[in-house]
């Protein structure tokens, strides 16, 4: 991506964000087919927000450069220089994970770590933070405060979020980024209805409340879930035992052998016995060292099928 390409996107961030604005960016300069399409056929909340983090990947920006962006929308009077002048800004506050993790991430330590007194006791004793006793202690408090004040779900999904960091990285597998999608959408829609929630009358709070976080809960305990974000957190590889996996895998489209040349169908065939073979060492290693064999039995299956349909289709050219 060029300058001027990266500059136009921090151009947009920094301004009002436009989501059919923002859709044509990603379609220009975004590599992910599926985002693509989940751009142009929604616009949601988490839509939008995903949108954002794609194009702040797309700029290069950091996480605290991307929350450091002046943010252009509305018109305002200031006092500039002793004048009137009209300036533009926006009314554009946090959500508390967000700040949280912010602040975290500034002093380098998990948000758990971040409220804690020890944390604190430890910050305020350091020398270099002599001048800064009064603004430390205000900023820490009511980071402490806030977190006390979070919803349940709320703190789970900072845990989360710290624990799985590679959902951020570009080089994460697209696969996983989709399978946590659900996960998000479903807390960004209980914060949503938890705001609303606090103009309920009372006697109707405690139920809806309770209902809102069996939504987010459902996600957070999906086994498959967690099983999946866990084995590449420690392995670096895909587990592939979800059910979204098989989804992808019977849509995925199958390539018409017909087609191909008989060279090129040779070489097919080739790339698919040294892959059905390297997969059947994989899957024997797996067995040995007592791993989950899993992930390498559904690579050797499909190596196996693609073997299989290729040789079927020279055997129909030969009868020819």
């Amino acid at each position: 991506m060029t300058a001027a390409e990266k500059k136009e996107i921090v151009a947009y961030l920094s301004g009002p964000r436009n989501y059919a604005e923002g859709v044509r960016l990603y379609e220009r300069h975004g590599h992910n087919r599926m985002y693509k399409r989940r751009f142009a056929l929604e616009d949601t909340e988490f839509s939008r927000a995903l949108l954002a983090e794609e194009l702040r990947k797309l700029a290069g920006l950091s996480d605290a450069e991307f929350n450091r962006l002046p943010r252009l929308a509305k018109s305002a009077t200031q006092q500039l220089n002793g004048k009137n002048a009209k300036a533009v800004i926006i009314d554009d506050p946090k959500p508390t994970d967000a700040a949280l993790m912010e602040l975290a991430e500034s002093f380098g330590v998990t948000v758990d770590e971040l409220v804690s007194q020890d944390f604190q006791d430890r910050v305020l004793a350091m020398d270099e933070n002599a001048e800064r006793i009064d603004e430390l202690t205000d900023e820490l408090e009511h980071a402490r405060a806030k977190y006390a004040e979070a919803p349940e779900p709320v703190r789970k999904m900072i845990r989360f979020r710290e624990k799985y960091p590679f959902l951020n990285e570009p080089d994460c597998p697209d696969i996983l980024k989709v399978l946590v999608n659900d996960m998000f959408a479903a807390f960004d829609t209980y914060r949503t209805a938890f705001a609303h929630l606090q103009a309920l009358p009372d006697e109707t709070i405690a139920e809806a409340a309770e209902q809102a976080e069996k939504v987010v809960n459902s996600y957070l305990a999906n086994r498959e879930i967690w099983d999946e974000l866990e084995h590449y957190r420690t392995t670096g590889e895909i587990l592939g035992r979800a059910a979204k996996f098989k989804e992808a895998q019977k849509a995925e489209p199958v390539e018409d052998l017909a087609a191909l040349s008989d060279l090129d169908l040779a070489k097919k065939l080739n790339s698919a016995r040294v892959n059905q073979s390297k997969k059947s060492t994989a899957l024997k290693e797996a067995e040995a060292a007592g791993k989950d064999t899993a992930a390498a039995a559904a690579a050797l299956e499909r190596w196996t099928a693609t073997r299989a349909r290729i040789e079927a289709e020279i055997e129909r050219r030969k009868k020819k």
